[in-house]
């Protein structure tokens, strides 16, 4: 197994034991009077990095990182609570698209983001795939309902909107899968991941509130999923393995703007045990 490279800079080192104590699998330990981690333990590593982020005069490096190449957080949260909560509720699903693309940079900058969203056991073994121009999703789009009305043909008892939505797309060039969103953005699991199911999951809820924090909008493709499910080989046009969990997201910017939020403060049951 490929070192870790954990390595601790003894002079800048104030001995508090935070990473000590802060180190998910306890494998780091005073070895000669400083934190380190044994060889025999480094297999054990999950490689959080919480050691190099936690500790307060950034004497750790693991991984080959540097700390001086991470951002510095404060003592106190950046973002006002009262203001986050009414982002959270003005969140809304968005079904209309400009034709523009989002600019590359912005794409990027947004998926890196969203690789920082937890995964199980932190195996981050996720892929972000993106169809990143609306005439690439367009031809997409024409190839599924192609295999969607052959499926249909050939007998294939597939759910009442299914059909429905080939139906518009004929008769009125009516796009119910992709609302005319330019971006897709597909998050799909690896087979070290033991809690793919969530993590793509988690992985496109990140992704969603950054991506309206920059004025976009984006809505849960599942209907997507619905046609891989029911249509063989459809999956296989954008390249994803239907053996692992995957979740797909449209994006792009939004053509209706909302002027207030929805109320739904008692929308969901509690219960206090």
């Amino acid at each position: 197994m490929e070192s870790i490279h954990f390595t601790l800079t003894q002079d800048a080192c104030i001995l508090c034991e935070a990473c000590i104590h802060d180190c998910p699998s306890r494998i780091i330990r005073m070895v000669e009077g400083f934190p380190g981690i044994l060889a025999e333990d480094e297999a054990s590593c999950i490689r959080c990095q919480h050691c190099l982020a936690v500790c307060p005069t950034g004497a750790i490096s693991i991984l080959g990182l540097n700390p001086s190449d991470s951002l510095p957080l404060g003592d106190k949260p950046e973002i006002d609570p009262d203001a986050l909560g009414r982002f959270v509720r003005g969140r809304r699903t968005v079904r209309q698209y400009r034709p523009e693309s989002v600019d590359r940079a912005v794409m990027e900058r947004l998926l890196a983001d969203t690789a920082h969203a937890p995964t199980g056991g932190n195996t981050c073994d996720l892929t972000l795939t993106v169809i990143d121009n609306r005439p690439r999703l367009v031809t997409l789009l024409d190839q599924v309902i192609v295999a969607v009305e052959r499926a249909l043909q050939s007998g294939a008892a597939l759910p009442e909107f299914m059909a429905d939505a080939v139906r518009q797309y004929r008769e009125a060039q009516r796009d119910d899968l992709f609302r005319g969103a330019p971006h897709l953005l597909i998050a799909s699991a690896g087979e070290k991941a033991y809690c793919g199911d969530a993590d793509v999951v988690i992985a496109l809820s990140y992704f969603e509130f950054l991506a309206h924090a920059r004025g976009l909008g984006t809505m849960w493709c599942d209907f997507l999923k619905f046609i891989f499910d029911a249509v063989p080989g459809t999956a296989a046009l954008f390249g994803i393995p239907t053996d692992r969990p995957y979740r797909a997201m449209v994006f792009g910017h939004p053509a209706v703007r909302y002027a207030r939020t929805v109320q739904r403060d008692h929308a969901a049951q509690v219960v206090y045990g």
